[in-house]
């Protein structure tokens, strides 16, 4: 059966942004005023979005959703095989230092050798391996990290760069729980598992609990019984006395079990508890077991009594809270990446995310996939996208914050950027910013143009308030996906835009496996290659002197190109032969010379027209209702690639 991908590009997306900064001295990014950085500009609604149960509930399937890399640590074995593990761990950062071999620096001015990564993988294994190996059950008692390798030498890709650390994977909160597997030769470090992430943990960090039971009653509280950091950080307040809790940094996400029947006359850390929350916070005794201490916070510092209700002005209360906060990869600098920034955001209402953008938008929530999507339709859904969605591309997630004037603001932990004055240049950042989608990155594109997928946490699948996506949306997708189109210039694949001669013939000629060779002149159009090509197989008239390339296609020049190139490509057209096309209001109307052209493509059904009185049928497995005007001879029509054709996910075209 015939099959023929079809599509169009043309839009030119331009920026022309200059940086603004106020007389006070704060700098924004074009189009950012100073109150943007209010979370009640973006968000006051009090609606509650989602129960704590149905947070639970969401929890608990999106450990269990394959992709989402997430670990069930209560459920995990109790024993696992210690020798096997050691080589296992073995062969793992083997790989690790391959990936990092060549590019980086391990605190040093000259690159890592393999001698240096040896030397860091000798000590992942553990000495005291046993065949069954009981894991041990850790708190953390201060905010650390799991790391790569275990050792606290720092990873840089540029020795004049050292806050960025490639060691760090992820952030562990106090009081946060991991599952210890297996430990470093030298013992200052365990490989743990936290619920986001593997890797190892300084020991010295960690309290071992005496049992499961123990280590479960630290973490595991109750709603009623949670104390929420939802600050950027909140510092206990210092005390000689109380030495073990002083000066403690709670970051944005940590737990912690509000004490019970306190008198508020007694001495805690040598104060009186007035105005103040009690608190049990995790101590590492000087054997390295776990304990707990009673400590105090403050009413005033940014803590909830509970998880927060989900609503969007507390999620705008809690992202705004580290606004301007420096950037750091996977927890370093006491602070996080974009993705350990959402994680920590939505933490404050109890809800688990996975680690990294890849993993996340693997996670059972409301989600659009957006690559590859027409520029048209992406707009439809920014414009229904609610306050509080995560935006993903490549490498980097952010915060949907809403519109205004036409511009999409986010907010996001930021690395780089191309400079908005000079977009040739890379900009560091390192910073959490607001920001317009219209910045750039280094290959040119708007964030806009490079956004993946959008993810909304408290939608739930089957009843998102999303929009559906275009009939146009799957074909799209698969053309520009397998470079049968380019779309335009930024990536967009725009329907309602006319089709040229030179785009069809360009998209004919990107079918073909191989690739033709046509010899063209220096300077020559775009498409001179492609029109070269049509002509000498036939799809154009080589005698036409009035063909024009950059004129726009009818329907009816359209199908008798579809004619002609299947006859080209061998494939059976007789379907057209028994086909009437006279039920159509406008047959009449039909040129002769497209007549056996009009008929195979319509009972080939890669049009499907529409009468007066039928409406247009579904085809094959579309999840689309495309209706089709009625054929006019000479009227320029969109072009749109639609609809899986068969088993093979090939797909056939509708013209529209």
């Amino acid at each position: 059966m015939k099959k023929i991908l079809i599509a169009v590009f043309s839009v030119v997306l331009s920026l022309s942004i200059t940086v603004s900064c106020l007389a006070a001295g704060v700098y924004y990014l074009p189009d950012v005023t100073s109150e943007m950085s209010s979370p009640s500009y973006w968000a006051e609604e009090s609606d509650i979005l989602m129960s704590y149960d149905e947070i639970e509930n969401l929890n608990r399937e999106t450990i269990q959703t394959k992709g989402t890399n997430m670990y069930d640590l209560k459920n995990l074995p109790e024993v696992v095989d210690g020798i096997s593990l050691n080589e296992a761990i073995k062969k793992s950062s083997q790989a690790d230092a391959a990936y990092y071999l060549g590019w980086t620096y391990l605190e040093s001015k000259e690159k890592a050798t393999q001698k240096d990564y040896d030397k860091i993988i000798e000590n992942t294994q553990n000495p005291d391996a046993k065949k069954e190996q009981k894991v041990l059950y850790g708190i953390a008692t201060k905010k650390t990290e799991l790391r790569t390798f275990p050792t606290p030498v720092a990873i840089w890709d540029d020795p004049l760069d050292s806050d960025l650390d490639y060691q760090y994977l992820v952030a562990i909160r106090v009081n946060e729980p991991v599952v210890i597997t297996s430990k470093s030769k030298d013992g200052n470090y365990y490989l743990a598992k936290s619920i986001c992430c593997s890797g190892w943990i300084p020991a010295e960090a960690v309290a071992i609990c005496k049992d499961k039971n123990e280590w479960i009653s630290a973490w595991d509280i109750d709603k009623d019984n949670a104390l929420v950091v939802w600050g950027d950080k909140v510092f206990t307040e210092t005390s000689i006395v109380g030495a073990e809790t002083s000066d403690l940094m709670l970051t944005m996400g940590t737990v912690l079990e509000l004490a019970k029947d306190v008198n508020p006359n007694e001495l805690i850390d040598n104060r009186a508890a007035y105005n103040n929350y009690a608190v049990w916070v995790p101590v590492r005794n000087d054997d390295g077991t776990y304990s707990k201490k009673l400590t105090l916070i403050s009413e005033h510092k940014k803590v909830y009594a509970g998880y927060m209700p989900l609503t969007k002005e507390n999620i705008s209360k809690v992202v705004f809270s580290a606004l301007g906060n420096t950037y750091g990869w996977g927890g370093s600098l006491n602070s996080d990446d974009c993705s350990g920034y959402m994680r920590n955001v939505y933490k404050c209402f109890g809800m688990e995310l996975a680690r990294n953008t890849t993993w996340q938008s693997s996670m059972p929530m409301a989600k659009v996939d957006m690559q590859y999507m027409a520029k048209e339709e992406k707009i439809k859904f920014f414009d229904a996208l609610p306050f509080g969605t995560i935006l993903y591309f490549n490498g980097h997630e952010m915060m949907y914050l809403g519109s205004q004037s036409g511009k999409y603001y986010v907010i996001s932990a930021v690395g780089t950027i191309m400079q908005p004055e000079n977009p040739s240049v890379r900009q560091r950042i390192r910073s959490t910013i607001v920001n317009t989608l219209d910045v750039k990155r280094a290959n040119g594109n708007t964030w806009f143009d490079e956004l993946t997928v959008a993810l909304v946490p408290y939608f739930d699948i089957s009843e998102s308030a999303l929009p559906e996506y275009d009939w146009y949306h799957d074909g799209v997708a698969y053309c520009l996906k397998n470079k049968i189109m380019q779309g335009d210039e930024n990536k967009f694949f725009n329907p309602s835009n006319n089709i040229t001669w030179a785009e069809f013939m360009q998209i004919l000629f990107n079918m073909e496996k191989p690739k033709p060779t046509v010899e063209t002149e220096e300077g020559a159009p775009w498409y001179t290659a492609a029109v070269i090509w049509a002509k000498d197989n036939g799809l154009v008239d080589e005698d036409d002197k009035d063909f024009n390339p950059e004129a726009a296609m009818s329907r009816q020049q359209l199908a008798s190109v579809m004619f002609l190139y299947a006859k080209f490509k061998g494939y059976d057209v007789t379907v057209g032969n028994d086909t009437n096309i006279l039920s159509y209001d406008d047959a009449a109307e039909v040129a002769e010379y497209a007549l056996p052209a009009m008929q195979y493509v319509v009972g080939a059904k890669i049009i499907n027209g529409k009468t007066e009185s039928i409406n247009t049928e579904y085809l094959n497995e579309s999840i689309i209702d495309l209706i089709i005007e009625k054929l006019h001879n000479g009227n320029e029509r969109k072009v749109a690639v639609i609809e899986k054709f068969d088993d093979k996910s090939e797909y056939i075209c509708s013209i529209g």
